[in-house]
């Protein structure tokens, strides 16, 4: 059965660092499947669309120039996370599609791709997702509090990833990578408050990307009470040395909080990280405050409770 003439709008992104995968894919998609599609051959890339753009489903290598799709997947699924990611792997490993499954990819293919059959898992799981979506809920909604009203409508408080513009994005790139070839950094990683990976730079290796942005997101307890004995409001940089590794945070923006997070070796002069860090975290600060803040929402009236409306009976 052809799906060409059903001019669906679902769009589908994909990452790839082979080209004529990401040609084949593309072309199956768009002319025998007809969905919209993006492109990204790199993690650093599919970021920028992913923040940007809404998708119903990803495809991804597992294998990526900078980042992995694995690294890809964790931060799909906190910054989007009722999306789809099927992986594509060079050959068949057991260990990479169980942990591929753990992370929440809803398939696991290796190469060579047979093109129909990967549209035919494209299509059954949109089609999945469309019952889900038209499906009555199972329970109603939580009663949103006074907070969580305030946050969706105050600009003020939104994460820092879902307000910048592509342009931005952009020039935060340009300058976590400069910084990397200053510092030589094994990795660079701008985080907002809510864990959002909103840059990175080189990287991470055997470590995991989403307890990184997990950890850049708290708050750090022995830096906040020496703070406090130092009657200082906050510290805005901090640096754990390790056996093998340096890792310097700078946290710095307003209204939108986010760190830089510099990964270094040891043998790496922390002056010199200091130094390009700060003038980095400058730059940086001037993209986040060049953010068109639009005007907020009036306040909502909080509805009373029904103890409130007995009381005023």
């Amino acid at each position: 059965m052809t799906t060409q003439g059903l001019k669906k709008r679902e769009r589908v992104l994909i990452v790839a660092k082979d080209d004529d995968l990401r040609e084949s894919l593309v072309d199956t998609l768009e002319s025998a499947g007809g969905y919209m599609t993006s492109q990204a051959a790199s993690f650093e890339e599919a970021l920028s669309e992913i923040l940007l753009t809404d998708f119903a489903l990803i495809v991804t290598e597992t294998e990526l120039p900078d980042l992995s799709g694995m690294d890809l997947l964790a931060v799909v699924g906190g910054l989007r996370p009722g999306v789809s990611v099927m992986m594509i792997d060079d050959d068949l490993s057991a260990k990479s599609a169980v942990a591929a499954f753990r992370l929440g990819a809803v398939d696991y293919l290796y190469k060579p791709v047979n093109m129909e059959f990967i549209l035919m898992q494209i299509e059954r799981e949109i089609a999945s997702k469309r019952a889900a979506q038209s499906a009555p809920p199972p329970e109603p909604p939580r009663r949103t509090t006074p907070r969580d009203r305030e946050r969706r409508l105050n600009p003020g408080m939104r994460a820092a990833a879902l307000v910048l513009g592509r342009s931005q994005f952009k020039r935060i790139t340009v300058e976590l990578n400069r910084l990397r070839t200053h510092v030589r950094a094994n990795f660079v990683g701008l985080v907002d408050a809510d864990g959002n990976m909103i840059g990175a730079a080189g990287t991470l290796e055997d470590y995991d990307l989403t307890l990184l942005t997990k950890a850049l997101a708290i708050d750090h307890e022995a830096t906040k009470s020496l703070a406090t004995i130092l009657d200082e409001s906050r510290f805005h940089s901090t640096y754990f040395e390790g056996e093998h590794s340096g890792v310097y945070i700078i946290e710095f923006g307003r209204p939108y909080l986010v760190s830089l997070a510099v990964i270094c070796p040891v043998d790496v002069k922390p002056g010199m990280v200091w130094l390009y860090s700060k003038r980095t975290a400058a730059v940086i600060d001037e993209i986040m405050q060049s953010i068109q803040i639009p005007r907020a929402a009036p306040p909502m009236i909080q509805s009373p409770s029904a103890e409130e409306e007995e009381q005023a009976e």
